[in-house]
């Protein structure tokens, strides 16, 4: 079990990879509290739907959590004349009007919930409104018989709405798809005689929703991987695990580097446990070969993808959770080509940076003579090493078909010259991968030399160029060591956006302007290697050395990205990654959203955060964060809710927006987001406290 202790190194982001109050009136099924005692305050409970559109003399049930648990709170209802019963179903009256009704448990309040009743429609169907939970069932029934009534369920776009059954007998018990749809909620419909009704229903998150045997014929682990401090310094962690859908982690295994490790080393994921809240917020208590203590803390966009943080006393860590396509492990870097970034630190506790691209041949191997690599260490000399390097080889093993476990070498003349790796074969680095699918894949270092992970990413041919809009996010070290981070957007061979804070020292574009006067990608055709400039003033300019890769985003249309390595001379190293812009619309819904950095008092600690947003109107923001702050104050911060001074500004030139304000009793964070496309936005915290980047993921 790692041990946790405050560390003043700056660690390199992992993942480059949202309420009101009320005064309480008395109702039919409410209690008041006596005079003089304090009003519950708003914050703390949650209620499962958050509003309801229902009929005259219908009902809906409302579900009140508090984090991942069912509470069974006071109900009140605050103003109109339908009544709530002990256990939260309400009947609308027989007019058309809108209530409000409220949670109320024990000093806490859930915010007003507002109920629209309009007319009654021809086929009643009840509950009229409802919440389920991922993969559970619900009765709907309506007045007309099952032998004249056809029964159907969908929701918007291509989500799995789940399935509702049809029969004369029997009809209308619903069931749950294991991860809420792309809207949050379905309809169910009831058709008789030429006529109709419906019912909304909305999905929550669950256990289920974590699940390798969603398909039974084909169970699919999860990789997981993070990066981060504990007492001894820098580690990093990749991994593969099983979650069968009930709360427990059934087995797995995982490799550790840094830290308190004392050096490379496997271990085996051991019997474990996990509980998603409704929000997707999900904490997993895990046991491993080297003990238990380890709590992973994480908000899942989907039960595919999921945005991480370290969530102990032990240590503090960010990385991803992606569910793994098990049939096509036996595919691992077939050939092609690919793209990859790396970062961490050297043997001296030096920040390093490795992107670069290879060509697996179909044989096992990346011959000489069609790969590259820039590195870019820190430390090694009185000034930072940026080194090109287009003698790099290197090879692989096929995958373990349980895990995905493999393992991979790269070997370079500058490996030796730069990070002194002699032993074995003399130049060589060696990782372990963990397969997510056939195009991506996470890895970690498996010698003594470095302490690097990251990525490995399918690539395009090498006369590939950036093309179009351009979004990204790179934090490192700047010349005296101090954390830095950049973010921005830039249309390629034009200009852009960007925002700079170096440790605290903040640059960023005019209001409604743009201040890259210039981004040009550059592309060498022999290689594939791209040397991109960026100038936001005629003495400014960065550089850095990009590898382009492709992915497939969550609306499933394939686009591109590039790993980035900072080689110019203002700052000592940076790792980063741009993606190519389809889509510039602020936020809208749900989102998982994580943060990772340091925080520019107290030595420079790390801090972690994740959390669930939703945005509203007019630039509302609400939702609960999870902070691990031990490295700073000793703290671990869990289920805060953000306060009403969260607020997300509507974007701007080149899909950025600024301020994006998380506030909470315990800190506010001031970012700037850049839109990658509808589901996805990069983030840079842009105040004098901190220097954290990140994620924000659509959930659904």
């Amino acid at each position: 079990m790692r041990k946790f202790v405050r560390c003043k190194k700056f660690g390199l982001s992992a993942v480059l990879a949202a309420q009101i109050t009320a005064v309480l009136q008395l109702s039919a099924c409410g209690s008041g509290t006596g005079g003089g005692s304090k009003p519950p305050v708003v914050g703390g409970i949650t209620v499962y739907p958050g509003s309801a559109n229902i009929s005259e003399n219908s009902t809906a049930q409302f579900t009140a959590y508090s984090g991942a648990t069912v509470v069974s709170p006071t109900w009140n209802v605050l103003s109109g004349t339908g009544t709530i019963s002990s256990g939260g179903l309400f009947t609308a009256p027989g007019s058309q009007e809108t209530d409000t009704i409220q949670a109320v448990s024990g000093s806490n309040a859930s915010p007003p919930i507002t109920i629209n009743i309009v007319a009654t429609q021809p086929v009643a169907v009840n509950p009229a409104a409802i919440a389920v939970p991922a993969g559970a069932t619900q009765q709907f029934t309506s007045a007309t018989s099952c032998a004249s009534t056809t029964w159907s369920v969908v929701a918007s776009g291509t989500s799995n709405p789940g399935t509702i059954t049809n029969g004369v007998a029997s009809c209308g018990l619903y069931s749950a798809p294991l991860s809420p749809p792309r809207s949050g909620s379905v309809t169910i419909i009831a058709m008789s005689g030429g006529n109709n009704g419906s019912a909304t229903v909305t999905i929550l998150f669950s256990n289920a929703s974590l699940n390798s045997f969603a398909n039974a014929a084909n169970p699919q682990p999860y990789a997981v991987a993070y990066s981060g401090h504990d007492r001894s310094g820098f580690f990093s962690v990749a991994g593969s695990f099983i979650a069968d859908g009930n709360g427990n982690i059934t087995g797995g295994t995982e490799d550790v580097i840094g830290g308190s490790s004392n050096g490379p080393m496997s271990t085996p994921i051991q019997a474990s446990t996990y509980t998603v809240g409704p929000d997707g917020r999900t904490t997993a208590n895990i046991t491993t070969g080297l003990g238990s203590g380890v709590t992973w803390q994480f908000v899942l966009a989907s039960g595919q993808h999921a945005l991480m943080i370290e969530f102990d006393k032990n240590a503090s860590g960010s990385g991803t959770i992606d569910q793994q396509d098990a049939g096509q492990f036996s595919g691992a870097f077939a050939l092609g080509n690919y793209a990859f970034g790396l970062s961490g630190f050297d043997a001296k506790g030096h920040a390093t940076g490795v992107a670069g691209r290879v060509f697996a041949n179909g044989n096992q191997t990346f011959p000489l003579g069609s790969d590259i690599l820039d590195l870019n260490d820190s430390g090694s000399s009185s000034t930072p090493s940026n080194v090109t390097d287009s003698q790099l080889q290197g090879g692989f093993t096929t995958p373990d078909p349980a895990t995905g476990r493999g393992t991979l070498t790269l070997n370079c003349p500058s490996f030796d010259t730069v990070l002194g790796a002699t032993t074995g074969i003399t130049g060589t680095l060696s990782f372990v991968y963990y397969v997510i699918d056939a195009t991506h894949f996470k890895v970690v270092e498996a010698d003594s030399t470095a302490t690097l992970s990251g990525d490995f990413y399918a690539a395009p041919p090498i006369s590939a160029n950036m093309a179009g809009t351009q979004v990204f996010v790179v934090a490192g070290a700047d010349k005296s060591g101090n954390p830095f981070g950049m973010g921005g957007a830039f249309v390629t061979s034009g200009t852009g956006v960007l925002d700079l804070n170096d440790r605290g020292t903040l640059t960023s574009p005019p209001k409604g302007g743009t201040n890259i006067t210039t981004a040009t990608p550059t592309l060498d055709a022999t290689t594939g290697r791209v040397n991109l400039a960026m100038s936001i003033s005629t003495t400014t300019s960065f550089q850095f050395a990009a590898y382009l890769f492709n992915y497939t985003p969550p609306d499933g249309l394939p686009s591109t990205g590039a790993v980035l390595l900072e080689i110019d001379s203002h700052m000592a190293v940076g790792n980063g990654v741009a993606f190519t812009q389809t889509g510039a619309s602020g936020p809208q819904g749900s989102f998982a959203a994580n943060l990772a950095g340091v925080t520019l008092s107290g030595g420079n600690g790390g801090q972690d955060i994740d959390g669930q947003l939703t945005t509203g109107n007019s630039g509302v923001l609400t939702g609960t964060v999870d902070i691990n702050d031990v490295a700073n104050s000793g703290n671990l911060v869990s289920g805060e809710p953000l306060t009403s001074a969260s607020t997300i500004a509507t974007v701007g030139v080149n899909g950025r927006g600024n301020p994006l304000t998380l506030a909470s009793k315990f800190e506010t964070n001031t970012l700037s987001y850049y839109v990658i496309d509808e589901n996805t936005a990069l983030v840079l915290e842009m105040d004098s406290n901190r220097v954290m980047t990140g994620m924000l993921a659509s959930q659904f």
